[in-house]
């Protein structure tokens, strides 16, 4: 290591190791914690001022050391000298940067993470009546590195565009724009990503020597973060996986790419089972009760979260092991962290009906367990209904986050280290997050717009009283005689009742404990400070009553991999990334994704049946399929062409003399293998699905 630093730097951890040596390659002085051969990748060429002066010495600039550019050229063809000196201050102050970007090649942890922890605690809301236009046009465009200056008004243009047409709505009147259309882009995210830039990073992320020494190109990252919309999903996916998920899964990456990509030749499989053995991830197993599954699974997260094992999980008394129970984990930790007696998410009252309420399509409310004792628990069980999304429910607290429970800040930095670890691990959660909770992860401004998202009705409300408020400072504006102006102001009122007659004041809707102000509850909302209970509602709903619980969130999640590494995401990327991929499943394009054996074909009459029965089926009962037969409730990402292995179809045989129709199906979930039996009719073949999704659930036995 040079610099006299281990690869995790400084900040962390205990005190600070004091730097004993400086250590420089062509004169640029080495960061800490940069491994001798990140060294060569980043500095073993000269800058141009070195040539220059070799030149003007009458040295042959040529053979001064450079490094080969690809993996065909010898990478130590030529002698690299070293020298070292006292650091002076200088370096303690930073000042010794380098050309391009070199981080130590650990976890994708840093110092940085502290600053991305308290991005969370810093976010703030807009305040009611402003422009949202405006303050994103205002606002300066990213920096640029060195690489990029000669693109910089194009891509300055291009940001500038990007962020008309996220809010172009705001140009026009509410009455000229239809609802469904305001929150949505005047043009699809399609339209601005680059295909040279894309191909170009493409094939960064694929040389294997800048990725074994994490020595890409300074304007990777610059780009990828700052200008994130001229890159496609997937290669943004890609980048983070290369870069914040740590070596050994980066290699198995490439190794999973290049084995897609290339034609199985003897060399290729050598070569291919060289990289398997250098990518080989380490496993953690674990064993847990299904009986105390989420004070188990608090323990594990705090105990593995952030180490580099591949976690799987494994119940007591069951004989199930691998992929299937791991699955089955996250999405029952999912479900049982959605409970109401916990108190964790802001949420409505689930609407009263005769028929039992239909599951949400953010989140999977079908029966999860099998046993009857376990159906019967579940009755008592009563899940948070938010329908548009879990955002954490408001505490009244202090700036420094006291007064929140701390319980409620134990289960927000477990959520955060259990969805990282999910990520880390090619995981999916079943927590559908409300857009605000995102936006606040990306620290975007938030505002009174963003209550749309987390509860229509409150939003419309205020939206109300925001117009009444508005229109009061535009009389007050506009100036007059004072007792006319006092007048036309007391004139305004909500639907012909006056404000002060509404029954408002100063806490906190749904919250009667929350005062928005010292001694709110004793002070009525009038059309004098209605603009004021307005803003201090949104403040409360959207960052005052939530700081503590969303930077336990980060704090959590940065334990495992930087939070800040979501920066090039959206919010519904982000949704996917954490909660997988959520389609309709269409019969002819399911059948080409889809395997038969032993018995069944494409052909067959049974394999026909079965995709009419799921084509049928409704969201929750198709998530509970999912979860049934792979042990999560939603697909990866990239839908059920990504599923790996592949979902195959075998006939189950019934014994002698015994009808098919007298059988379940049951499920490999570990190879996501179904066996069906070769039912008499389509009918049959629904109620005996059915009853294999809901009763065959909550334990791994042998079939």
């Amino acid at each position: 290591q040079s610099g006299g630093s281990g690869p995790e730097g400084s900040g962390r951890g205990g005190g600070e190791r004091q730097q004993k040596l400086v250590l420089m390659l062509n004169g640029q002085p080495l960061p800490c914690g940069v491994t001798i051969f990140q060294a060569i990748r980043q500095f073993g060429s000269p800058s141009p001022t070195a040539r220059e002066l070799a030149a003007a010495a009458g040295g042959p600039a040529a053979g001064m050391p450079s490094l080969p550019a690809s993996l065909s050229q010898r990478l130590w063809g030529a002698v690299y000298t070293l020298t070292y000196r006292l650091p002076m201050e200088v370096d303690e102050l930073g000042g010794g940067g380098g050309r391009g970007s070199v981080e130590p090649a650990g976890s994708g942890r840093s110092s940085e993470g502290e600053e991305g922890v308290r991005c969370a605690v810093e976010a703030h809301v807009l305040p009611p009546g402003t422009d949202p236009l405006l303050g994103a046009l205002g606002a300066a465009a990213p920096p640029l590195c060195a690489e990029s200056e000669g693109a910089g008004a194009v891509l300055k243009l291009l940001w500038f565009l990007h962020r008309l047409n996220e809010h172009w709505a705001r140009l026009y009147s509410t009455a000229e724009v239809p609802e469904a259309q305001r929150g949505a882009p005047a043009l699809p995210p399609a339209v601005f990503p680059n295909s040279k830039l894309n191909a170009k990073l493409m094939r960064q992320l694929q040389d294997p020597l800048a990725l074994c020494s994490r020595s890409f190109p300074s304007w990777c990252a610059t780009l990828v973060n700052a200008y994130p919309f001229l890159f496609s999903f997937g290669t943004r996916r890609l980048f983070l996986h290369s870069t914040a998920f740590g070596l050994s899964r980066a290699l198995q990456r490439l190794h999973a790419h290049a084995h897609e990509a290339s034609s199985s030749s003897a060399s290729s499989g050598a070569e291919s089972r060289l990289e398997s053995r250098l990518g080989r991830l380490p496993r953690q197993k674990v064993r847990i009760s299904r009986s105390r599954l989420l004070d188990s699974a608090v323990r594990v997260m705090e105990l593995y979260a952030a180490q580099p094992a591949l976690l799987e999980v494994e119940y007591f008394g069951e004989v199930g092991t691998g992929l299937g129970p791991t699955l089955e984990f996250y999405a029952l930790v999912s479900h049982d962290l959605r409970k109401a007696e916990l108190d964790l998410w802001y949420h409505e009252e689930q609407p009263i009906s005769d028929e039992p309420p239909a599951a949400a399509p953010d989140s999977t409310e079908a029966p999860l367990g099998g046993a009857a004792a376990e159906r019967a628990r579940d009755k008592h069980e009563k899940l948070v209904h938010a329908p548009c999304g879990l955002f954490p429910r408001p505490v009244a607290q202090e700036a420094d986050g006291s007064g929140v429970p701390k319980r409620t800040i134990q289960l927000f930095t477990f959520i955060g280290r259990l969805c990282a670890k999910a990520m880390l691990d090619g995981r999916l959660v079943d927590l559908c997050f409300a857009p605000p909770f995102y936006r606040h992860l990306l620290c975007c401004e938030l505002g009174l717009e963003d209550l749309h998202d987390l509860s229509p009705q409150l939003f419309r409300s205020l939206h109300q009283l925001q117009a009444l408020a508005s229109e009061r400072s535009r009389l007050l504006r506009a100036g007059g005689k004072a007792a006319e102006v006092a007048a036309a102001v007391a004139s305004l009122t909500l639907h012909g009742c006056p404000v002060d007659q509404l029954g408002l004041d100063f806490t906190l809707p749904g919250f009667p404990d929350f005062e928005l102000k010292p001694g709110g509850a004793d002070v009525d909302v009038t059309i004098d400070n209605l603009g004021e209970y307005v803003r201090l509602v949104t403040d409360g709903l959207l960052v005052g009553g939530v700081r503590a619980q969303l930077a336990a969130f980060r704090q959590g999640f940065s334990d495992v991999f930087l939070v800040s590494r979501l920066a090039p995401f959206t919010p519904s990327e982000l949704d996917v990334l954490l909660n997988g991929a959520r389609e309709r499943w269409d019969k002819a394009t399911v059948i080409e994704l889809l395997k038969f054996d032993h018995g069944y074909t494409r052909s067959s009459a049974a394999i026909s049946h079965l995709l009419d029965v799921i084509a049928d089926l409704t969201d929750a009962q198709l998530a509970s399929f999912l979860k049934f037969v792979t042990g999560s409730p939603r697909l990866p990402v990239g839908g059920l062409a990504r599923l790996s292995p592949r979902l195959t179809i075998v006939q189950k045989k019934p014994e002698s003399g015994v009808s098919p129709d007298a059988y379940l199906p049951s499920v490999m979930t570990c190879a996501n293998y179904l066996k069906l039996p070769d039912y008499s009719s389509k009918e049959v073949m629904r109620e005996r699905i059915l009853t294999a999704i809901n009763e065959g659930q909550g334990a791994f036995l042998l079939s």
